[in-house]
């Protein structure tokens, strides 16, 4: 027996949030581990013991909750008997699922419809105020692509005006390490969370095709990633390696912002999608991805090469922040060397500022390294 059901859909930090709204730091709970090792045991016992000794092991539960890792971590069986596990010899209070499997969920309302409560993540929306703050921090964090940044606002300037809940998606393209990942950071940052973002570059066929039409309930899947993002912004990085027979699942997902794997539902209206890419013009995207892919594009924007005087700006900003970290002894030392200087000098080596990065990490670290650890 259940008395209340509060399904959640969202990320984990809200649902955690929502938990500690409505559960005092005294109040009794299990978590569906808990119950999964209890229903097996009685389930072991059940033919031994008496129809008296089932009943005097009748519970009492004020709180259960069933976090979306917990569907990770059990088998078929779980998924499938997940009402039974829950209300086998016991009566729960109030019941906190959360971003169950359609199974879950369709289990619950075959005996619990009348008492669910659907609740979900409150992402931020963007108005005028809070759009000029994305591109205010764009500017102040992204060196150069002045007229990017400027397409970019521009194309989000529809959310407050398009009639549809229909997802803003951006094809950014042009060279590495130029900006193109950092800016998606940037926007998911001031909109208040950490971005999701997604790389299928990094998976092998069938490990990606599972990922996205979904398999079994204890992979990761894309599903699963959309439900628990922390605010609206989705990163698609290096969309150009994506394999085409994915391009169907995206289809509805880009024209009506919802996306149907196996074992989920999930609602991305509003989402802004920002897909990266190595592109070297429109003709070359539409070429590769196809008219019906393109169509779905709403806006393709182009990064270029920073120009000497950003780089250098990079070098300086990149230098001082990594000084800030450093103790006193520390930056005396690194102070008295040439390394900002020689980057300074020879920024013209390099063309991708994410390995310039790592270059100064690694000049500042090693010098660190030979006067404080190998130095006798």
């Amino acid at each position: 027996m259940i008395d209340r059901i509060v399904i959640f859909k969202g990320s984990k930090r809200d649902f955690e949030k929502l938990l500690n709204d409505e559960i005092s730091s005294s109040s009794e709970t299990v978590s569906f581990m808990e119950l999964i090792q209890y229903y097996n045991k009685q389930i072991r016992q059940n033919d031994s013991a008496s129809e008296d000794d089932w009943i005097a092991r009748k519970r009492n539960i004020k709180n259960c909750i069933v976090r979306a890792d917990d569907y990770a971590s059990v088998l078929e069986h779980a998924i499938s008997n997940f009402v039974n596990i829950i209300t086998l010899n016991s009566k729960v209070e109030n019941l906190f699922v959360h971003n169950p499997p359609k199974r879950v969920i369709e289990s619950l309302k075959a005996e619990y419809a009348d008492i669910i409560e659907y609740k979900y993540s409150k992402y931020q929306k963007i108005n005028r105020e809070k759009l000029k703050k994305i591109y205010n921090n764009m500017d102040n964090y992204i060196i150069g692509q002045k007229h990017c940044k400027k397409e970019i606002t521009s194309s989000l300037y529809k959310l407050l005006t398009k009639e549809k809940d229909k997802p803003i998606v951006l094809l950014l393209y042009g060279p590495s390490g130029v900006g193109k990942t950092e800016t998606a950071k940037n926007i998911s940052e001031t909109l208040g969370g950490e971005l999701l973002r997604i790389q299928f570059s990094m998976m092998q066929s069938q490990e990606a095709y599972n990922y996205v039409f979904g398999g079994e309930h204890s992979r990761s899947s894309f599903a699963k990633d959309l439900q628990n993002r922390e605010t609206n912004i989705v990163l698609i990085d290096e969309f150009d390696k994506v394999n085409p027979i994915f391009y169907n699942a995206f289809y509805e997902m880009f024209d009506e912002g919802r996306f149907v794997d196996t074992n989920y539902e999930i609602n991305v209206k509003n989402c802004i999608f920002i897909c990266t890419s190595n592109f070297n013009n429109k003709n070359e995207i539409k070429e590769n991805l196809g008219s019906a892919m393109f169509s779905r594009i709403g806006d393709c924007i182009e990064y270029q090469e920073l120009n000497k005087d950003e780089k250098e700006i990079i070098i300086d900003k990149y230098y001082s922040e990594i000084i800030k970290k450093l103790k006193d002894d520390e930056i005396d030392i690194i102070e008295k060397t040439d390394i900002k200087s020689w980057f300074i000098n020879n920024v013209d080596r390099y063309d991708n500022i994410r390995i310039l990065k790592n270059k100064i990490e690694n000049a500042i670290f090693g010098k660190l390294t030979e006067v404080f650890i190998l130095k006798n």
